[in-house]
This record gives structure tokens, C-alpha cells and sequence, in this order.
């Protein structure tokens, strides 16, 4: 025997042995209608998964399709436990597909699949069980080349025929001709054309009054009796559409069997069922034009996923995106920082990832802040931290919210930029200010202390035009006093050198000695102050000098944005945890474009050219600073012409 004969040897046994497997899913199947047990799930797991891959090996890819569903449901059920009613129907509807899956790839092989029914052995059960499968078939497509095909499949597991066809009534009326046959003897469903006149036939009587018809003992016909047979027991049903009868299911039994009122009734039933079919076959055309623009959609999502990807890919930032939990999507970047192949990442719990990023990280509880907007499901979250493993970098991390076009959240996106050379370059200049700052601060008080001696006349007498011009010395002297004064002051904070150890402070009198020292600026800009208080005092964390400051910075700023005659409103609200300050101008506001920025040191939102409230820009970089330090936040909100919202929340002291 060649290979070759072999190989057809091993398919053809393959073919005859997917009966038997069937019947085992089924009885399986069959089982776990009445609820969950572990075997029947085990056993319809590993029996579909089995046949999934022997159906793979011999090339039988629509039977492998199919037994791949079965096993992805089996592996569901044994999974979770339990047994949703739904997916038996749905298990039951892809076991019906996978039957017409199995007997044409039996006809292929010349191999009949599909056995006769024994009556004895049928059940009115079984008929109703058929009925209702067929039922969930017809409903999963509108092609009548595979309607009729599956309907005769099912029908015969519960009837014993040796012919089966469906004819059709011709477009003039006229004519009824053969549309589906099928052959037990010859290996199941043959193409054989055949146009009979209307007047002419059992199917063109049943056409013609619209009533089904058994008949023991038929003589002719082709289509219900096969050449050289005799006395053929038949069932004629015609088939309804819109009140106009198109055509007939027609059913030959094998030999001497005889049809019998019950299975006339179920013939009509299925009947009936295919003229459902054939009426919402109508919409085959709508159907199949909606099918072409849905995968023309798909293609167009999977295009822009690959642009996307590309884009991601090619991207030196790292970039990670979750969803359900697990890691989506990630580039080579990230998987770098993280010190492990793509592929070991790609589809892996975020919990465990985070577990390996934090090893990763100089300070492990930086993540805690990442972590914390992925379970909030909101905000968005803008830092930089310092990666010690595979190597030093410093990175800027974005994690932000991916909503859909409804405001769902589809998933997340964390972005790792490295910023190592920018933010040693930030160091450096850090560093350089503050030497140059601590180098100059001696030198301008000694100045100062000069220019004071001549004003007062120390040095001898001045004429009043060179007081004029001491005085505007001492003025601008003062002010760039004030600018060193702020740049160490910031250094000092940034470094964690500049904040004493906190305690609790009372809120209140921290405001009122605030309202105190710019009373007089407010008076002089004819702004009014305005505190509203509510509750009794509170106790935050802090340091009460600064404190104060950071509240006097805030007060100066809305008052010197606001305009005569405007007001300043300074309130507070409290929750369990934290104490709220809200300090309101009714200034010209701040471009939404601006609102991140404005923290920023030396962050003016004047143009140079056109300033005319003076400052360094660097008042809100340090009082942000210092209610960080504080545990605290700050934000703004504005509109422009709207004026501008400056929040500070604390923590409370709890007694």
C-alpha cells in the first residue's frame, strides 16, 4: 500500500468515527441541561477539544471551527463552575452547525455520516428537541442553500427517510423545480437539476391546494422516489410564504416503512418553520450589504490598530496600555524599563507587572500614586520618578484614563518619557541659582546697608536730587533683595530644607494675620476683602509662618489681578479628612491653556512688554511647594474674564 492510500485509509476512518463522537458531545451535552456537574463539563471539554484537533490534522477545517466554540464554552463551564441555560442553547445551536459541518465533510470523503433514525428508539421529546434546534438554526442565517441542507440533516435524526428534497414554484407560476436533494443511498446530498410542470406530481398538487399530503404506496416523482423503486411511503408539506404557497419539503421512506400521522405533524411544524426562513430571506441582499460594509468597518479598525501600534512602537517614550485589569498593549521601550521581554508582559495581570516595576524604582512607593488612578477610574496623573534597575534613568510619568465616545472607560494609558538629561540639567541650574543666590545676598545687604547710611546723611549732607536717586536705588535694591530672597527660599523647599517639622496649626489664625498684612495693599488698590467663615476653627498639619505666607501670596495675587472697586473672597469648607481654602478674584482669569503651567517657576502670564503687576514668578511655585510638603494640594480653576479660583486643601489633625 503507497503512503498515499494510507493517508486516504486513516481520513476515511477518521470520517466514519465522527458519528460516535458526536453522539458523545450530545450525550454529554445532553447532561448538563439540568445544571452543572464537574465530569459532564470535564468530559464535553476534552471530547470537543479532542475532535478540534483532529479535525485540524485532517484538513477539516469547518468541523475544527466548530469544535473549537464547543471547546472555548467547555473550558468556560469547567472554569467558573457553573452552567448558564443561554450557553447550552448556544452549545446545542453550534452542535447542530457542527453536524452539517460533519456530513458534508463526509460526502467530500464519500463517506455517509449521517445515520437513518430507528423509530423505535424516538421520543416525542426527541422530535421537539429537533424542532427547537432547527428552530435556532434557521434563526443564524438566511441562506436557503444552507437552511434546507440542515433541516434534512436535523429531520433525520428523528425520521427514517431514504429521499429528501424541497422544490420550488418557477417566477411565472408555472413550473415547480428541484432545488435541494438528498440521497442516503448515493452519500447524501447530490446536484441533479429538475423543472416538472405545476399540474404534474404530488409537489404540484400540494403547491396548488396548499395542504400537506402522506401517501403509503407513491409511484412517481422524482425528487421523493428514487428510479426502480416501488409503493414509496411519502410526505409532502408545502411551504408557506406571505399566504402564497412557493414550493414543497417532500420526504421518501426507505422501504417498506411507512409514514404516520405523527410524523406528518412534524413534517408541517418544520414546514412551517423553513416558510419563517424563507420570508425573512427577503432580506438577504439588506443583510449581506450590511455584512460587507461591517468587515469594510473591521478592516478599517484593524488598518488604523496597526498604525497605531506602528506609532507606539516607534515611540522612545515607554508606553503601556491596560485594560480589564491586564496589559493590553506595550512597546520595547517599556519593556525595557522594565527589565523583561514584550512577550512575557503583553496579556499579563497589571498587578503583577506592578510588583516587578516597583523593584525597578528608587523609591518602591512612588508607584502607590499610579496605582491609585488606576483604581479611582478617574484623573490623571503627571510626576517624574527615578528608576535605579536595568539602569538610572528619570522619567516622566504620565497615567491618564482612555474614555470612550460615552465617557466609559475603555482602559489606561502610562507613559514613561526619559527626562534624565533634562532634569540633570535642572539640577545644575538649581544648583547654580542657588550658589549664585547665597554668593549675592551678602553683597546687596552691604549695599543696602550703604545706600541707607547716605539717604539718612551718615556720610555727610545730600542734596534732595541725590536722595531722589538713592531712594529709587534702595527701591529696586529691595526688590531684587526680594528675588534672591524668593530663589533660596525656593531651593531650600525643593531640597527639603526649607520646611520645618510640621505640627498642627490653627487654619483661622493663620488666615486672620493673613488678612492683616495685605489689608493695607488692598485699601491702596481699592479692592475689598471679603472672609467667609464657616464652622468653628479647625487644626491642619503645617508650619504656621508658612502658612501664612502661602495664604498672604494668594490674597496679594488677587488683589493685584483685580480690579478697583472688584472683590477678594476668601472661604473654607471642611470634610472628614482635609480643610479647604478657596481664594476668588474677579481678575481677567487665566487662559485654560495656562492653567498647568501656572505653578511654573518664573511663570508670568503677562507678556514682558506688557507687565504691569511686577514679581519674579516664582510666589505659586513655592507656596504649591510647601503645601506639597505639607501633605496638602493646590490648584486653580478659571475662566477667561471670569475671574480666577485658587484651592488649597490640607490635612486635618485629628484629636
Amino acid at each position: 500500500m503507497s503512503q498515499q492510500d494510507a493517508i486516504a485509509v486513516v481520513r476515511r476512518e477518521f470520517a466514519e468515527g465522527l458519528p460516535g463522537r458526536l453522539e458523545v458531545i450530545r450525550s454529554t451535552l445532553h447532561g448538563l441541561r439540568g445544571g452543572y456537574d464537574q465530569a459532564e463539563a470535564k468530559a464535553f471539554y476534552m471530547n470537543a477539544h479532542r475532535l478540534k484537533g483532529a479535525a485540524g490534522s485532517f484538513g477539516a477545517e469547518e468541523v475544527a471551527g466548530h469544535a473549537t466554540r464547543l471547546t472555548e464554552i467547555g473550558l468556560c463551564w469547567s472554569e467558573s463552575g457553573e452552567v448558564d441555560p443561554t450557553e447550552v442553547t448556544r452549545a446545542s445551536e453550534i452542535l447542530s452547525l457542527l453536524s452539517a459541518a460533519v456530513d458534508r465533510f463526509g460526502t467530500r470523503e464519500g463517506v455517509l455520516l449521517a445515520p437513518d433514525a430507528d423509530p423505535s428508539q424516538v421520543s416525542a421529546a426527541d422530535r421537539l428537541e429537533v424542532v427547537g434546534v432547527l428552530a435556532s438554526l434557521i434563526n443564524t442565517t438566511f441562506d436557503l442553500r444552507e437552511i434546507f441542507p440542515k433541516a434534512i440533516l436535523e429531520l433525520r435524526r428523528v425520521m427514517n427517510f431514504r429521499r429528501a428534497s424541497v422544490v420550488l414554484l418557477s417566477d411565472d407560476d408555472a413550473h415547480y423545480y428541484l432545488h435541494t436533494l438528498f440521497d442516503a443511498d448515493r452519500g447524501g446530498f447530490i446536484e441533479k437539476e429538475g423543472e416538472f410542470p405545476l399540474d404534474d406530481g404530488l409537489p404540484g398538487k400540494v403547491i396548488r391546494t396548499g395542504q400537506a399530503m402522506r401517501v403509503d404506496e407513491l409511484s412517481g416523482t422524482d425528487g421523493i422516489r428514487a428510479e426502480g423503486e416501488r409503493g414509496v411511503s411519502t410526505i409532502v408539506v408545502p411551504l408557506h410564504v406571505d399566504g402564497k404557497v412557493i414550493g414543497t419539503l417532500n420526504l421518501g421512506a426507505r422501504g417498506s416503512a411507512r409514514y404516520d400521522d405523527e410524523d406528518l405533524e412534524l413534517a408541517v411544524l418544520l414546514g412551517k418553520q423553513i416558510g419563517t426562513s424563507l420570508h425573512y430571506s427577503k432580506l438577504l441582499a439588506t443583510i449581506d450589504g450590511q455584512r460587507d460594509a461591517l468587515a469594510r468597518e473591521h478592516a478599517s479598525v484593524r488598518s488604523e490598530r496597526t498604525r497605531l501600534e506602528a506609532l507606539i512602537e516607534a515611540s522612545d517614550a515607554g508606553i503601556m496600555m491596560i485594560s480589564d485589569g491586564r496589559v493590553a498593549h506595550l512597546n520595547g521601550t517599556m519593556a525595557q524599563l522594565i527589565g523583561m521581554p514584550p512577550e512575557v508582559l503583553a496579556g499579563a495581570p497589571i498587578g503583577q507587572v506592578n510588583r516587578t516595576l516597583a523593584r525597578c524604582l528608587s523609591d518602591p512607593e512612588a508607584l502607590a500614586a499610579q496605582v491609585a488612578v488606576l483604581q479611582q477610574e478617574e484623573g490623571t496623573l503627571r510626576d517624574r520618578v527615578e528608576f535605579v534597575f536595568p539602569r538610572r534613568i528619570i522619567c516622566e510619568r504620565t497615567v491618564t484614563v482612555v474614555p470612550d465616545a460615552d465617557g466609559r472607560v475603555l482602559g489606561y494609558l502610562v507613559v514613561y518619557r526619559d527626562v534624565t538629561r533634562e532634569a540633570d540639567a535642572e539640577a545644575a541650574k538649581d544648583e547654580f541659582v542657588s550658589i549664585v543666590s547665597h554668593e549675592l545676598r551678602t553683597p546687596l545687604t552691604s549695599v543696602k546697608t550703604s545706600l541707607s547710611l547716605l539717604t539718612s546723611g551718615a556720610a555727610g549732607e545730600t542734596t534732595p536730587e541725590m536722595t531722589e536717586l538713592t531712594e529709587i536705588a534702595l527701591r529696586n535694591l529691595d526688590r531684587l533683595i526680594r528675588l534672591v530672597d524668593d530663589l533660596l527660599d525656593l531651593s531650600r523647599v525643593e531640597s527639603g530644607r526649607g520646611v520645618p517639622e510640621l505640627v498642627p496649626v490653627s487654619l483661622w489664625d493663620a488666615v486672620g494675620r493673613a488678612m492683616e498684612a495685605v489689608d493695607g495693599f488692598a485699601h491702596e488698590r481699592e479692592v475689598e476683602l471679603e472672609c467667609a467663615k464657616h464652622g468653628d476653627d479647625v487644626t491642619v498639619r503645617g508650619d504656621a509662618d508658612h502658612l501664612e505666607r502661602i495664604i498672604v501670596n494668594l490674597l496679594s495675587n488677587a488683589i493685584k489681578f483685580s480690579p478697583a472697586g472688584g472683590r477678594v473672597r476668601l472661604a473654607s469648607q471642611t470634610d472628614a479628612e482635609t480643610a479647604t481654602l478657596e481664594i476668588a478674584d474677579e481678575g481677567p482669569g487665566i487662559p485654560s491653556d495656562q492653567l498647568d503651567v501656572v505653578f511654573d517657576k518664573f511663570r508670568q502670564l503677562e507678556m514682558a512688554a506688557n507687565r504691569t503687576h511686577g514679581g519674579a514668578g516664582l510666589g505659586l511655585t513655592i507656596s504649591r511647594s510647601l503645601v506639597e510638603q505639607f501633605g496638602g494640594t493646590m490648584w486653580v480653576e478659571s475662566e477667561e474674564g471670569e475671574g480666577s479660583r485658587f484651592f488649597v486643601r490640607l490635612p486635618l489633625v485629628t484629636p
